[in-house]
Protein backbone atom coordinates (compact mmCIF):
# COMPACT_ATOMS: atom_id res chain seq x y z
CA UNK A 1 0.00 0.00 0.00
CA UNK A 2 2.85 2.17 0.88
CA UNK A 3 4.38 2.12 -2.48
CA UNK A 4 0.87 2.80 -4.30
CA UNK A 5 -0.07 5.99 -2.45
CA UNK A 6 3.45 7.12 -3.11
CA UNK A 7 2.88 6.69 -6.83
CA UNK A 8 -0.60 7.79 -6.53
CA UNK A 9 1.07 11.55 -5.49
CA UNK A 10 2.85 11.65 -9.25
CA UNK A 11 -0.24 10.18 -11.09
CA UNK A 12 -3.44 9.66 -10.88
CA UNK A 13 -5.03 5.58 -10.72
CA UNK A 14 -6.08 6.46 -14.42
CA UNK A 15 -3.19 7.68 -15.93
CA UNK A 16 -0.62 5.38 -14.03
CA UNK A 17 -2.89 2.09 -15.34
CA UNK A 18 -2.65 3.79 -19.41
CA UNK A 19 1.42 4.75 -18.73
CA UNK A 20 3.09 1.52 -17.42
CA UNK A 21 0.31 -0.92 -19.51
CA UNK A 22 2.23 -3.63 -21.12
CA UNK A 23 0.14 -5.05 -23.90
CA UNK A 24 1.01 -8.65 -23.82
CA UNK A 25 0.24 -9.09 -27.52
CA UNK A 26 3.26 -7.64 -28.67
CA UNK A 27 4.98 -11.38 -27.42
CA UNK A 28 2.85 -13.41 -29.92
CA UNK A 29 3.97 -12.68 -33.20
CA UNK A 30 6.28 -15.89 -32.63
CA UNK A 31 5.36 -17.61 -32.78
CA UNK A 32 -11.82 -16.28 -24.53
CA UNK A 33 -15.79 -17.82 -26.59
CA UNK A 34 -16.65 -15.31 -23.81
CA UNK A 35 -15.96 -11.97 -22.47
CA UNK A 36 -12.53 -11.21 -20.84
CA UNK A 37 -14.08 -11.19 -17.39
CA UNK A 38 -14.96 -15.03 -17.97
CA UNK A 39 -12.06 -15.87 -18.41
CA UNK A 40 -10.96 -18.68 -15.00
CA UNK A 41 -8.24 -17.51 -13.18
CA UNK A 42 -6.23 -19.60 -11.09
CA UNK A 43 -3.04 -18.90 -8.86
CA UNK A 44 -0.04 -21.94 -10.33
CA UNK A 45 3.68 -22.29 -8.89
CA UNK A 46 5.01 -22.09 -12.49
CA UNK A 47 4.98 -25.79 -13.05
CA UNK A 48 4.75 -27.23 -16.61
CA UNK A 49 0.73 -27.60 -17.40
CA UNK A 50 -0.44 -31.07 -19.70
CA UNK A 51 -3.57 -32.41 -19.80
CA UNK A 52 -3.12 -34.72 -17.04
CA UNK A 53 -2.31 -31.94 -14.95
CA UNK A 54 -5.97 -29.98 -15.73
CA UNK A 55 -8.88 -30.76 -13.03
CA UNK A 56 -12.53 -31.97 -14.03
CA UNK A 57 -13.22 -28.36 -13.43
CA UNK A 58 -10.95 -26.64 -15.86
CA UNK A 59 -11.02 -29.54 -18.82
CA UNK A 60 -15.07 -28.58 -18.43
CA UNK A 61 -14.51 -25.08 -18.68
CA UNK A 62 -12.24 -25.35 -21.72
CA UNK A 63 -15.14 -27.36 -23.52
CA UNK A 64 -17.09 -24.64 -22.77
CA UNK A 65 -14.97 -22.17 -25.03
CA UNK A 66 -13.47 -20.51 -22.12
CA UNK A 67 -9.75 -19.15 -21.63
CA UNK A 68 -8.11 -20.38 -18.53
CA UNK A 69 -5.84 -17.87 -17.01
CA UNK A 70 -3.21 -18.55 -14.61
CA UNK A 71 -0.51 -16.06 -13.19
CA UNK A 72 2.84 -17.97 -12.68
CA UNK A 73 4.96 -16.77 -9.63
CA UNK A 74 8.87 -18.16 -9.44
CA UNK A 75 12.18 -16.69 -8.58
CA UNK A 76 12.82 -15.50 -11.91
CA UNK A 77 13.14 -11.96 -13.35
CA UNK A 78 9.51 -10.30 -15.14
CA UNK A 79 6.27 -11.14 -14.69
CA UNK A 80 4.96 -14.26 -16.01
CA UNK A 81 1.36 -15.09 -17.04
CA UNK A 82 0.00 -18.46 -19.02
CA UNK A 83 -3.43 -18.96 -20.89
CA UNK A 84 -4.86 -22.10 -22.17
CA UNK A 85 -8.06 -22.40 -24.63
CA UNK A 86 -9.12 -25.45 -26.65
CA UNK A 87 -8.99 -25.07 -30.54
CA UNK A 88 -10.93 -27.26 -33.26
CA UNK A 89 -8.75 -28.57 -35.74
CA UNK A 90 -4.80 -29.17 -36.05
CA UNK A 91 -2.13 -27.35 -35.52
CA UNK A 92 -1.04 -25.79 -38.20
CA UNK A 93 -4.62 -23.61 -38.68
CA UNK A 94 -3.03 -22.32 -35.68
CA UNK A 95 0.01 -21.53 -36.85
CA UNK A 96 -1.41 -19.96 -40.09
CA UNK A 97 -2.50 -17.26 -37.81
CA UNK A 98 0.39 -16.87 -35.47
CA UNK A 99 3.53 -14.76 -36.84
CA UNK A 100 2.28 -13.13 -39.45
CA UNK A 101 1.91 -9.32 -39.48
CA UNK A 102 -1.49 -9.07 -41.04
CA UNK A 103 -3.28 -10.89 -38.51
CA UNK A 104 -1.04 -9.25 -35.64
CA UNK A 105 -2.46 -5.81 -36.34
CA UNK A 106 -5.66 -7.59 -35.76
CA UNK A 107 -5.04 -9.36 -32.48
CA UNK A 108 -1.95 -7.40 -31.17
CA UNK A 109 -3.02 -3.77 -29.27
CA UNK A 110 -1.62 -0.58 -30.32
CA UNK A 111 0.83 -2.76 -32.90
CA UNK A 112 2.40 0.23 -34.98
CA UNK A 113 5.08 -1.48 -36.89
CA UNK A 114 5.25 -5.48 -37.86
CA UNK A 115 8.82 -6.37 -39.69
CA UNK A 116 10.35 -9.62 -40.18
CA UNK A 117 13.93 -8.76 -40.88
CA UNK A 118 15.20 -11.75 -41.89
CA UNK A 119 13.94 -16.13 -41.45
CA UNK A 120 10.79 -18.18 -42.51
CA UNK A 121 8.14 -19.45 -41.14
CA UNK A 122 9.88 -21.50 -39.25
CA UNK A 123 12.38 -19.81 -37.94
CA UNK A 124 12.57 -16.05 -37.84
CA UNK A 125 13.56 -12.53 -36.64
CA UNK A 126 10.84 -9.73 -36.23
CA UNK A 127 11.24 -5.87 -35.42
CA UNK A 128 7.77 -4.85 -33.29
CA UNK A 129 6.87 -1.32 -32.14
CA UNK A 130 3.64 -0.46 -30.26
CA UNK A 131 2.11 2.48 -28.92
CA UNK A 132 -1.10 2.52 -27.29
CA UNK A 133 -1.78 5.98 -27.19
CA UNK A 134 -0.42 10.10 -27.40
CA UNK A 135 0.29 9.59 -23.67
CA UNK A 136 2.27 6.37 -23.47
CA UNK A 137 5.93 5.52 -24.35
CA UNK A 138 6.50 3.99 -27.33
CA UNK A 139 8.00 0.60 -27.60
CA UNK A 140 10.70 -0.27 -29.53
CA UNK A 141 12.03 -4.28 -29.60
CA UNK A 142 14.20 -6.92 -32.09
CA UNK A 143 13.23 -10.69 -30.89
CA UNK A 144 13.84 -14.28 -32.30
CA UNK A 145 11.07 -17.20 -33.05
CA UNK A 146 11.29 -20.32 -33.76
CA UNK A 147 9.08 -23.11 -33.77
CA UNK A 148 9.02 -27.01 -34.76
CA UNK A 149 6.55 -27.72 -37.88
CA UNK A 150 3.26 -28.37 -36.28
CA UNK A 151 4.62 -28.24 -32.31
CA UNK A 152 5.91 -25.64 -30.17
CA UNK A 153 7.40 -22.17 -30.72
CA UNK A 154 9.30 -19.75 -28.56
CA UNK A 155 10.61 -16.32 -28.95
CA UNK A 156 13.71 -14.70 -27.58
CA UNK A 157 14.20 -10.65 -26.62
CA UNK A 158 17.68 -9.43 -28.82
CA UNK A 159 17.38 -5.70 -28.62
CA UNK A 160 14.98 -2.88 -27.29
CA UNK A 161 12.54 -1.10 -24.96
CA UNK A 162 12.48 -4.63 -22.59
CA UNK A 163 14.42 -5.87 -20.16
CA UNK A 164 13.36 -9.48 -20.89
CA UNK A 165 10.97 -10.94 -22.96
CA UNK A 166 10.20 -15.00 -23.08
CA UNK A 167 7.14 -16.26 -24.95
CA UNK A 168 6.28 -19.87 -25.66
CA UNK A 169 3.63 -22.04 -27.68
CA UNK A 170 2.60 -25.90 -26.83
CA UNK A 171 -0.13 -26.85 -28.85
CA UNK A 172 -1.22 -30.60 -27.50
CA UNK A 173 -3.63 -32.99 -29.07
CA UNK A 174 -6.81 -33.33 -27.19
CA UNK A 175 -8.45 -36.51 -25.61
CA UNK A 176 -11.35 -36.16 -28.55
CA UNK A 177 -8.80 -36.68 -31.23
CA UNK A 178 -9.46 -33.87 -33.20
CA UNK A 179 -8.82 -30.57 -30.83
CA UNK A 180 -6.04 -29.09 -29.53
CA UNK A 181 -5.10 -27.68 -25.92
CA UNK A 182 -3.49 -24.26 -26.78
CA UNK A 183 -0.86 -23.22 -24.19
CA UNK A 184 0.76 -19.54 -24.27
CA UNK A 185 3.32 -18.59 -21.79
CA UNK A 186 4.73 -15.28 -21.55
CA UNK A 187 7.23 -13.64 -19.32
CA UNK A 188 7.96 -9.83 -19.47
CA UNK A 189 9.83 -6.95 -17.48
CA UNK A 190 10.15 -3.18 -19.32
CA UNK A 191 12.92 -1.17 -19.43
CA UNK A 192 10.55 1.50 -17.98
CA UNK A 193 10.29 1.25 -13.82
CA UNK A 194 6.54 -0.66 -13.43
CA UNK A 195 5.44 -1.97 -10.44
CA UNK A 196 4.91 -5.70 -10.81
CA UNK A 197 1.09 -5.93 -9.26
CA UNK A 198 0.18 -3.20 -12.68
CA UNK A 199 1.70 -5.40 -15.38
CA UNK A 200 0.35 -8.42 -14.29
CA UNK A 201 -3.14 -6.90 -13.96
CA UNK A 202 -1.99 -5.59 -17.55
CA UNK A 203 -1.31 -9.24 -18.87
CA UNK A 204 -4.55 -10.73 -17.11
CA UNK A 205 -6.61 -8.28 -18.69
CA UNK A 206 -4.95 -8.59 -22.33
CA UNK A 207 -3.76 -12.41 -22.65
CA UNK A 208 -7.29 -13.87 -22.80
CA UNK A 209 -8.52 -11.71 -25.57
CA UNK A 210 -5.71 -12.08 -27.27
CA UNK A 211 -6.09 -15.82 -27.07
CA UNK A 212 -9.43 -16.10 -27.77
CA UNK A 213 -8.96 -13.35 -30.85
CA UNK A 214 -6.43 -16.27 -32.69
CA UNK A 215 -8.73 -19.03 -31.89
CA UNK A 216 -11.25 -16.97 -34.27
CA UNK A 217 -9.01 -15.57 -37.23
CA UNK A 218 -8.13 -19.81 -37.09
CA UNK A 219 -12.30 -20.64 -37.02
CA UNK A 220 -11.15 -23.00 -34.55
CA UNK A 221 -13.97 -22.16 -32.08
CA UNK A 222 -16.34 -24.95 -30.76
CA UNK A 223 -19.47 -23.51 -32.90
CA UNK A 224 -19.89 -20.54 -35.57
CA UNK A 225 -21.75 -18.65 -32.70
CA UNK A 226 -18.69 -19.03 -30.55
CA UNK A 227 -16.20 -18.10 -33.55
CA UNK A 228 -18.18 -14.62 -33.54
CA UNK A 229 -17.88 -14.42 -29.96
CA UNK A 230 -13.69 -14.67 -30.12
CA UNK A 231 -13.67 -12.04 -33.10
CA UNK A 232 -15.55 -10.06 -31.00
CA UNK A 233 -12.65 -9.79 -28.75
CA UNK A 234 -9.84 -8.70 -31.29
CA UNK A 235 -8.47 -5.52 -30.05
CA UNK A 236 -7.96 -4.82 -34.09
CA UNK A 237 -9.96 -3.97 -37.24
CA UNK A 238 -11.17 -7.21 -38.55
CA UNK A 239 -13.23 -5.62 -41.13
CA UNK A 240 -10.38 -5.55 -43.91
CA UNK A 241 -8.70 -9.00 -43.43
CA UNK A 242 -9.28 -11.66 -45.74
CA UNK A 243 -6.78 -14.82 -45.98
Amino acid sequence: MQIINSIGTILDTAGLRQLFRIRVLLILVVIAGTQTSEAVATELSGASLSETSLSRDEVAHLKQGKVLLQTLDDERPGVAARVTALFQGDAEAVWDIIGYCKYEFVYMRGLKLCEMLEGDQFQMTMRHRIRNSWYTPTMDFTFEAKREPGGDGQALLVSGDLKVLEGQWRLMPFTDGHSLIVVHEVRIQPKMPAPEWLVRRSLSRDLPDMLACIRGLAEASISKNHIRDDLNRCPGDISGLSK
